[in-house]
């Protein structure tokens, strides 16, 4: 991306984060989610996608009129992380206090006991930004894996709040060395696996009743050295506070057979995300194209 574009991109952004800053949460929040309505009503590809998503996912279960109105909330839903993850350089450890309420914190404090360090995963779902966030106030540092944006000015700005609380970015291009550093000193990697990903490395397993082609990287690492793995999600509370909740960490029996217990740990791993999406369905990211390829392809 040449600087130009970047930063005709990175300013009226800069000037907003600045600007939601300035006023109450919980009015910033309502800009967020009003600026998700607008995308709605304005972006027909991605609604067109999401609908297309929850047809196939629901089927008969779920009305085409059902289909439109929860297509509309989860646009609301991701305006509003879109106007939290700009106002996390203003979020201090004290904000623990009142933000958040934690459940199942003893799964992360037993898994870290046993000294091999610990992956956490979630989805695009919730707010999966404020739960890597509030861990490092925690006092559970993680080293986060993500896609860098395409914007590097972007990309800084948001690091900059990924990391305000003593939290590391890793970008995907490293992620295998960089998760096993991590994990070597200890620390917690986190990782989102409930996007399509390409390339002969991706197993399928069954999300929604349709084969999704998933990364097997953390089951391949966690079984590599018996990481424990343990699910986290970040719900959406009225009044602006969250619900972070880690739930009992992940168990397969092994059979010894490394791609067998690859597959089957990472489809229990989706089952979790899928069992949450179920709960929730207004807070995942069905605008993303989940089923991009079949077993063929």
């Amino acid at each position: 991306m040449n600087r130009a574009r970047a930063l005709a991109e990175y300013v009226p952004i800069r000037i907003l984060a600045g600007a939601l800053g300035l006023i109450p949460r919980r009015l910033a929040l309502a800009c967020g989610r009003g600026a998700g309505l607008a995308a709605w009503a304005l972006d027909a590809g991605h609604r067109k996608v999401a609908l297309q998503n929850l047809e196939a996912a629901y089927g008969s279960a779920m009305s085409p009129k059902e289909r439109s109105q929860l297509t509309r909330k989860v646009f609301a839903h991701f305006g509003m992380v879109g106007a939290e993850c700009l106002l996390m350089s203003h979020r201090r450890p004290s904000d623990m206090d009142w933000l958040v309420e934690y459940v199942g914190v003893e799964n992360l404090r037993s898994a870290f006991l046993k000294g091999k360090g610990v992956f956490v995963f979630s989805g695009h779902f919730g707010n999966w930004e404020m739960v890597a966030l509030m861990q490092g106030f925690l006092g559970y540092p993680m080293a986060m894996v993500t896609r860098p944006l395409d914007n590097p000015l972007l990309e800084d700005l948001l690091a900059r709040g990924r990391t305000r609380s003593g939290n590391e970015v890793i970008h995907k291009q490293v992620a295998a060395r960089g998760m096993l550093r991590a994990l070597k000193h200890g620390w917690c990697v986190a990782i989102v696996i409930d996007q399509d990903t390409r390339g002969t490395e991706s197993v399928f397993v069954d999300f929604f009743g349709r084969p999704a082609a998933t990364t097997p990287a953390l089951a391949r690492l966690a079984l590599r050295d018996a990481t424990p793995v343990v699910p986290v999600f970040g719900i959406p509370l009225p009044g602006g506070r969250y619900r972070i909740h880690y739930l009992p960490e992940v168990s397969i029996p092994l059979t010894g057979d490394r791609d067998a217990d690859v597959l089957a740990m990472t489809q229990e791993c989706t089952r979790i995300i899928e069992e949450q999406i179920r709960r929730h369905p207004e807070m995942w990211l069905w605008i993303h194209k989940r089923w991009k390829r079949s077993r063929k392809t």
